[in-house]
């Protein structure tokens, strides 16, 4: 049953996810023929308005068109691009590696100064250590994404030329991660850290203390495993961000990644590619979301238990 429930919240949420992303187009200021036949460069007629809508369907009653959207999108058809002419399939594939790349070694090195700033903070609660770390979380929190990046680049690349400006050269990646992991940073070291020093103060904790046991074995096993819940929760509401979220860094570094197509796409009225977008950060958050849940059942064993019940 529990499995059963699972494909229906799925099913419901990929027809309200493919609903949002029709609507969008349907609600968006403009018309889709005239922006296709790029009227503000080329003169059209009004019989070539109406021909173009006809070819897209415009003209049909708004439930068939969605229907017909969603009969596409089952078979992986999301049109055409209107800036390229290209298949928004194609233009997705080529561009997902990059920001792909770019969030993925940006969550690594997250994920690092996290378990080192945080450790650090929660074995030091109330100490300049905890405060230092708590420092850096401010500062860092209070950086732009845009002015650090332009920070990097005049420092780095233009003033001591240590670094390539462009992505694509070696070590050009350096830059974009480092800017894009300040930004993500600090919640993830405060949630870990708070939640560290709360598990040390666990019943539970102070029961195995009592048995004897290690303050290492105690913290590996029990503090460390507990502490790990808060943080896999933020993590999961912010990926999704952080896949759409690349647009300013790509932007800076001059990466062609989704941000950088997704932006183009909006200035351009490139609608089947937003579309698509809107689908694929849906999907990658309700699919990550999947995964957060199933870290639960793994981090609290007492949770599992409850969903079998259930």
């Amino acid at each position: 049953m529990t499995w059963l429930k699972k494909l229906a919240e799925a099913a419901v949420f990929l027809l309200l996810l493919t609903l949002v992303s029709f609507m969008v187009v349907k609600l968006a200021p403009g018309d889709a023929a005239r922006s296709l036949l790029r009227m503000d460069t080329i003169a059209v007629t009004g019989q070539d308005i109406e021909a173009q809508r006809e070819q897209l369907g415009l003209n049909a009653p708004i439930w068939e068109q969605y229907l017909s959207y969603i009969a596409n999108v089952a078979r992986l058809n999301f049109g055409t691009s209107t800036m390229s002419s290209k298949p928004v399939v194609t233009e997705l594939a080529n561009a997902f590696p990059g920001t792909l790349l770019l969030a993925g070694w940006s969550l690594v090195v997250a994920l690092v100064i996290t378990a080192v700033l945080g450790i650090f903070a929660a074995r030091n609660a109330g100490k300049w250590q905890d405060r230092l770390a708590q420092g850096f979380c401010l500062v860092a929190s209070s950086l732009p994404a845009f002015w650090l990046g332009l920070l990097l680049l005049n420092v780095f690349a233009i003033g001591l030329k240590l670094l390539p400006s462009q992505a694509t050269r070696p070590g050009g990646l350096v830059m974009p991660i480092i800017c894009m992991t300040i930004a993500i940073v600090p919640p993830y070291v405060k949630v870990f850290r708070n939640s560290l020093v709360d598990a040390q103060e666990a019943d539970f904790v102070r029961a195995s203390r009592s048995r004897g046991l290690h303050e290492s074995t105690v913290f590996r096993k029990h503090v460390l495993r507990a502490s790990l819940i808060p943080l896999v929760t933020i993590m999961g509401m912010s990926l999704g961000g952080l896949l759409g979220g690349t647009v300013v860094v790509e932007k800076i570094f001059a990466i062609q990644g989704i941000g950088m197509l997704v932006l183009d796409s909006l200035t351009k009225r490139d609608y089947p590619t937003i579309q698509a977008f809107i689908l694929l950060i849906g999907i990658v958050v309700f699919l990550i979301n999947g995964l957060v849940d199933l870290s639960y059942r793994w981090l609290d064993p007492a949770i599992a238990l409850k969903g079998r019940k259930a």
